[in-house]
């Protein structure tokens, strides 16, 4: 008991335990006005600094969802090689799913990112985590067993899942794929595997015998199996010969950019998944695809922050606009990206001067590339 005097202790906030993030409320929301230089078409007048009745400030309907795109847009503005932050890939695949036709939507589910505990080397942190999903709120509310989110990914055959991995081998995106069916007709619960997949553009730093960069199997085998776990924990079983071997467009050893070409595979396997689901074969007996050899990172960040700003904008029910606010040049500032500081300065945030290389037809990097 906290004796006489002494100060409260603050409530924690509960967690997502997707994004492992707390959740904002109302009372977080906090507005500011300041000076800046902010580019205007004159459409809306522009509020001054003396507008601060209660009436003259926009508010959020949905303060979390401000939030979450907020955090997203400004890591996509750190740099165009910094990391992705996991919120930044929540609101821009979620769209990509708003977008599909509604036939499509009712067949195929698109999971927050999760990581990288889940799918860790460490079978003290890949437990620990998996005890943490066995807590009572994060249970589902009828059968007091099963995590949640388990009981919904058994709703629709088509799951598709961004994941943040953290391992030797570096810290990158990959997308998780499967298809399930039911294991028994008309009961719309589709808990039978019949086809899975792990798209990593990461390629092994050591080039092998033939002087090339190979996929890096071992990482492959391992995320496969925790997700092989992960789902059985939920009564969701793999047929035998479920797991494919499938290929991405690969990332350069010196680049960061597994974030964006995570979205860009999520954007072409949802593709793919329009074109089986409206077909009149279906896709029943058929493979998983190698996705497009060609992959410009900078093009994807920059459809995931005009994402993530659209989605700031509707927030605030449309009370607010996409507006570009003008910074000092040269000016540098210190951020942590990836837990490291970094000093950056506004430039930092143009892509490269030269257009990636086109992946080989084995989806290899040659040795000198």
């Amino acid at each position: 008991m906290a004796s006489p005097g002494a100060p409260a202790v603050p409530t924690p906030k509960p967690l997502n335990p997707m994004l492992k993030m707390p959740v904002e409320s109302v009372e977080d929301y906090e507005i500011r006005v300041g000076p800046g230089w902010t580019l205007n078409d004159g459409t809306y007048d522009h509020i001054p600094q003396s507008r601060r009745r209660k009436r003259d400030t926009p508010y959020p309907t949905y303060v979390n969802e401000v939030h979450r795109a907020m955090t997203g847009l400004s890591s996509l503005q750190i740099a165009h090689n910094a990391p992705i932050h996991p919120c930044a890939m929540d609101v821009a695949t979620a769209h990509l799913w708003r977008c599909l036709p509604p036939i499509v939507k009712a067949r195929v589910t698109v999971i927050p990112p999760n990581g990288p505990d889940l799918w860790s080397e460490s079978d003290e942190l890949h437990e620990s985590m998996s005890r943490n999903l066995k807590e009572p709120a994060y249970l589902d509310q009828e059968t007091q067993s099963t995590y949640k989110q388990l009981v919904e990914l058994k709703k629709k055959p088509w799951s598709v899942w961004p994941l943040w991995i953290e391992d030797r081998w570096g810290k990158d995106y990959v997308l998780a794929v499967w298809y399930a069916e039911e294991s028994r007709p008309s009961t719309g619960v589709y808990d039978r595997v019949t086809r899975l997949s792990v798209y990593d553009p990461r390629r092994s730093p050591v080039p092998d015998y033939d002087s090339k960069h190979h996929e890096i199997t071992d990482r492959i085998v391992r995320i496969r199996g925790r997700l092989e776990r992960f789902l059985a924990s939920g009564g969701i079983q793999m047929v035998d010969g479920a797991a494919q071997d499938v290929f991405m467009s690969p990332m350069l050893l010196d680049e960061a950019t597994s974030g964006e070409r995570c979205f860009a595979a999520v954007k072409e396997i949802l593709g793919f998944i329009v074109n089986v689901e409206i077909g009149a074969d279906g896709f029943e007996g058929q493979w998983l695809p190698n996705l497009s050899r060609w992959v410009n990172p900078y093009q994807y960040r920059v459809e995931m922050a005009g994402i993530n700003a659209w989605l700031v904008m509707a927030s605030f029910d449309f009370n607010a606009r996409i507006t570009v606010e003008a910074v000092m040049p040269e000016v540098k500032s210190e951020v942590v990206a990836d837990g490291e500081r970094r000093m950056v300065q506004p430039y930092d945030l143009a892509g490269p001067y030269e257009a990636p290389p086109l992946a080989a037809e084995d989806y290899l990097l040659p040795r000198r590339y």
